[in-house]
């Protein structure tokens, strides 16, 4: 089906613009693709031509996809038809409510920069902020880096502004939102909070079992903004809104820590460390250069967390991979499993990661 032939109308317009694209495919383990394709990529003015091109696709029954800022691909759709959402655009502080409306296509950082003038955060910092967008960011389910204190976006929308399969427009709450499949988001309400005097930062070394330690802070409910154990081992607190370090909760959770052996890195620069935890990119490209890489999302629980990490560990020995990895944003049920794969010599990937166990 030519898209060309049903938007016509708003191309000459100049309402709507169109053009063929290389785009990414999908995996069941990722958020982001195994191979490229040729897709036709719409990018409508604002958000009247956004709406005009996404029931004109419904009426026609072709297949679309939202696209933002590219950080990811939200489903595996299948279509050849992108729609760009960079003009849904809307940032409005809800004073009363105190609640900030904002269009899927704002990014994270412009998003948090708009509230961070008026005193407030979203407490959503994405080392891809810079691109990634709100929409994106809520059908991803990305893990920001002060998770443990604000939760994820889609966890934390209070309602959602979407069009649904006839192309009527309405706002939903956040529980009906999340019994969609494959929303076409528009605009969210999510939660201000005031903005924190500052963050404190450490980093402890030499645990027996930091897996243990990590779910004994969570057991505890001590958890602080971040909490995170690395292939090296080392456990990195951040406690949002503390300046520094000799808080009851932060004492508490270091108490813990040593408890189970580790030790705190005294020697840490704090500002180099949390600029480096801020350009960490949370999505990484795949298929560019002479070797493929893929960042990979695996949620363990507590039981299954070492089993989890033997088993993609050995994935990628047999790959020839190098592989790095963190466990990040514990909760009572088990940890997030972030491994960073980069396999040489190769720009496809690989069959294994396409099945669950091998």
């Amino acid at each position: 089906m030519n898209i060309a032939n049903i938007l016509h109308e708003r191309i000459a317009a100049g309402d709507i613009g169109i053009d063929v694209r290389k785009s990414r495919g999908w995996s069941p383990w990722h958020q982001h693709g195994l191979s490229q394709r040729d897709v036709t990529v719409v990018t409508p003015r604002d958000k009247g031509a956004f709406l005009w091109a996404v029931q004109r696709c419904l009426d026609a029954r072709c297949l679309y996809e939202l696209v933002g800022g590219g950080t990811s691909t939200a489903k595996p759709s299948g279509a050849d038809v992108q729609i760009e959402t960079k003009c849904l655009d809307t940032l409005f502080i809800d004073e009363a409510a105190q609640e900030l409306i904002v269009g899927a296509g704002v990014t994270i950082d412009a998003a948090e920069a708009y509230v961070a003038e008026k005193g407030w955060t979203l407490g959503q910092w994405l080392g891809s902020g810079a691109t990634a967008t709100i929409g994106g960011s809520i059908v991803t389910n990305a893990i920001g880096i002060l998770a443990g204190r604000y939760g994820t976006l889609r966890n934390a929308i209070s309602s959602a502004e979407v069009v649904d399969s006839t192309g009527d427009v309405s706002w939903v709450s956040a529980s009906d939102f999340r019994s969609l499949v494959s929303p076409t988001i528009l605009a969210v309400r999510l939660p201000l909070w005031l903005s924190p005097d500052g963050r404190a930062l450490a980093r402890f070394v030499g645990a027996g079992d930091p897996f243990a330690a990590m779910r004994q802070v969570t057991t505890a409910r001590l958890l602080p903004a971040h909490i995170s154990v690395d292939q090296s081992g080392a456990i990195t607190v951040i406690a949002e809104g503390e300046t520094h370090l000799e808080t009851a909760r932060y004492q508490l959770i270091a108490a813990i820590l040593q408890k189970h052996g580790a030790v705190q890195d005294l020697a840490l620069d704090q500002n180099r460390h949390w600029d480096t935890l801020m350009s960490a990119n949370p999505w990484s490209s795949n298929a560019g250069g002479d070797c493929w890489s893929d960042r990979i999302l695996v949620h363990a629980t507590w039981a299954s967390c070492a089993d989890v990490l033997d088993n993609w560990t050995q994935r990628a020995n047999r790959a020839g991979a190098e592989l790095t990895w963190q466990a990040v944003n514990p909760s009572l049920s088990g940890v997030s499993f972030i491994f960073d794969i980069i396999i040489p010599a190769t720009t496809v990937a690989p069959e294994w990661l396409s099945e669950r166990y091998i």
